[in-house]
């Protein structure tokens, strides 16, 4: 959901904020954008859900997704106010679908859920479903098992006993988990809620499955996480793979895009994609980005 601002030219940092002002699953925000923000929320926190605030860096866009975060975007000053509106909101009605886990500090006011942001229309946030296996294999952290052998596609995060302490702003376990996974570490532990399997959070987050799990062994290692995984999967030759879907009409694509956007029928990987053109992976996944939720989504399909 957050990649479709990651790669909008028109964007120069956001992040989702805490009631008391606290910057998550942050992209370049600069530190002189969370004063102002900060001290909107202290006037504002009950009743926002969507505004505008003028800071030094730029124009920040703040929209409510849960009773616990916000949504804060800065645009860049060449970007019109409503443009900036429409998409912070488009992105925001997109996060009030993920079942998003309680901040790691605890806050102190909490508000009512607001379901549409911008309109005086309220809904129950869609909880997350909880699959029951059959039979599971639980991993602690503690365990001298090495995890390279243990986590999988299908294991289900669990929050370890050094969780908290590595979200934990500026800690010596933040400071080395940043340093080696920098944003992909922060937004995966962020959506560990003891539920959601390596493949669901890479799906949410729009990450590569492959990411996520690098993630989830470095993190069992360190005490960070445990796993819990069905045993099934141990003998299983099969892969899950996402494949891309362009369903909007190509000539209102931009033309750099047009290329890679002609080949997501379903049917290839993105990295399949870019080995027939030629390019990097990088290159061809930014020119799907933009139209993610809009004219294209992602096929996930199994592979022998």
């Amino acid at each position: 959901m957050l990649s479709k601002l990651r790669y909008d030219e028109s964007v120069s940092g956001y992040a989702l904020i805490t009631n008391d002002g606290q910057p998550f699953l942050s992209f370049s925000l600069p530190d002189e954008a969370l004063p102002p923000i900060q001290g909107a929320l202290r006037i504002h926190e009950s009743s926002l859900r969507l505004m505008n605030i003028m800071t030094d860096a730029g124009t920040v866009i703040l929209a409510r997704v849960d009773p616990e975060w916000i949504l804060g975007v800065l645009f860049e000053p060449t970007e019109s106010l409503g443009s900036a509106l429409q998409k912070v909101k488009d992105v925001a009605r997109l996060l009030e679908d993920i079942a998003l886990p309680p901040p790691p500090a605890p806050i102190e006011h909490p508000i009512p859920a607001i379901s549409e942001v911008g309109t005086g229309t309220s809904a129950a946030i869609n909880p997350a479903v909880e699959e029951t296996p059959q039979q599971v294999v639980k991993v602690k952290s503690e365990e001298l098992i090495s995890p390279d052998t243990i986590v999988r596609h299908g294991c289900v995060m669990l929050r370890g006993v050094a969780y908290s302490d590595a979200l934990m702003i500026d800690s010596a376990l933040n400071i080395e988990f940043k340093k080696q996974f920098a944003n992909v570490g922060v937004d995966t532990l962020l959506m560990v809620d003891e539920k959601r399997t390596i493949v669901e959070i890479a799906d949410v987050l729009s990450w590569r499955v492959e990411q996520v799990l690098e993630v989830a062994q470095w993190c069992l290692q360190k005490g960070i996480v445990d796993v819990e995984c069905p045993e099934e999967q141990e003998t299983s030759a099969r892969e899950i793979v996402e494949l891309p879907l362009f369903e909007g009409k190509i000539k209102k694509a931009k033309k750099k895009h047009r290329d890679v956007l002609e080949l997501c029928d379903g049917t290839r990987t993105i990295h399949e994609i870019a080995e027939i053109l030629g390019i990097l992976h990088f290159n061809a996944l930014q020119c799907i980005v933009p139209y993610r939720g809009n004219n294209l989504r992602m096929i996930r399909k199994t592979r022998e």
